[in-house]
């Protein structure tokens, strides 16, 4: 049975995440201790006792969700064979396929973790915008004003779609999708519209960080959310983080490829069940084991 290794983005945050595999395990300690001493900030009382309004900030809630996502994978290659044939992760979950692969250290992907958060801040802070979670739609309903009312920026599992928009043009865009007979439409905390042209002001700053460290070759091959295809060329691997900012994630595709690869099993990493219930929408015969919690390794299997 081939296995994936996947990482969430994101959203997958809540108040009091990591602090039982703190209190548990000595792998997280280490990385928790690390990250409070690096930052010059205690993430770990953010991680652990919020507050909420926090964590939603885009700095904090992506450092946090890959810090967890890194002390739940170190945890779990210490007590499971997992030997994947890739590794994917939901937008920000692509950084912390980064670490898993040994692409860099931890150090190094905390730092560049940080950077991108504070340079998709910076460009929100330019281009105000947000996301809207579209449910009951798909693609082909929205192309008509695709790059001009919004910008596609998620495909994650059918019937669902998440839009960047200008901030000013949120209720224009509501109005149109209400026409659309959706099922649903949800905001996103979120502090920009991402994974669109919204983030251009962020893209070169970021290419200058990506290059200032040294990439090494991943040592399972890692799925793009750009182009869904699985990656072991650094320079490949650069570029697609770059895109990535401005690009839609394909989410759905990345899964289905890796499924259309045999692989039957994937291990979600990090914190919430969020991939979870995107998978099951994807393939419901898809297996996915969870590992980001106390519970799931006392529960967990090989």
């Amino acid at each position: 049975m081939k296995k994936a290794v996947i990482f969430p983005g994101q959203g997958a945050q809540f108040v009091g995440m990591g602090k039982d595999l703190y209190n548990n395990f000595d792998e997280a300690k280490m990385l928790f201790e690390e990250a409070d001493s690096y930052l010059g900030e205690k993430i770990s009382e953010i991680c652990f006792s919020g507050p909420p309004e926090k964590l939603k900030d885009t700095f904090y809630q992506q450092v946090a969700i890959f810090l967890v996502s890194a002390c739940a994978w170190d945890i779990l290659k210490s007590r499971i064979k997992v030997q994947p044939s890739f590794f994917a992760g939901l937008s920000l979950g692509e950084y912390s396929c980064l670490y898993a692969g040994g692409v860099l250290d931890f150090k190094d992907t905390l730092f560049l973790v940080k950077r991108r958060a504070e340079l998709m801040a910076f460009a929100s802070s330019k281009n105000p915008s947000c996301m809207l979670a579209v449910l009951g739609i798909n693609k082909e309903d929205l192309e008509e004003l695709n790059g001009k009312l919004f910008y596609i920026a998620n495909l994650n599992c059918p019937g669902q779609v998440v839009v960047s928009l200008s901030k000013e043009k949120k209720e224009e865009v509501k109005e149109f999708l209400e026409k659309k007979k959706v099922k649903k439409i949800l905001e996103l905390e979120v502090s920009g519209g991402f994974h669109s042209p919204f983030m251009e002001p962020a893209q070169e700053p970021l290419k200058e960080v990506i290059d200032s460290l040294e990439f090494m070759p991943p040592r399972v091959p890692i799925v793009s959310n750009v182009d869904a295809q699985a990656h072991t060329n650094v320079e490949k691997i650069k570029a697609n983080l770059i895109a990535q900012l401005t690009s839609p994630v394909v989410w759905q595709a990345c899964i289905e490829f890796m499924t259309n690869q045999d692989v039957s099993l994937f291990y979600e990493v990090g914190p919430s069940k969020v991939l979870r219930g995107l998978l099951r929408r994807i393939n419901p015969n898809l297996e996915v084991l969870n590992f980001g919690c106390l519970e799931d390794f006392c529960n967990g299997r090989e």
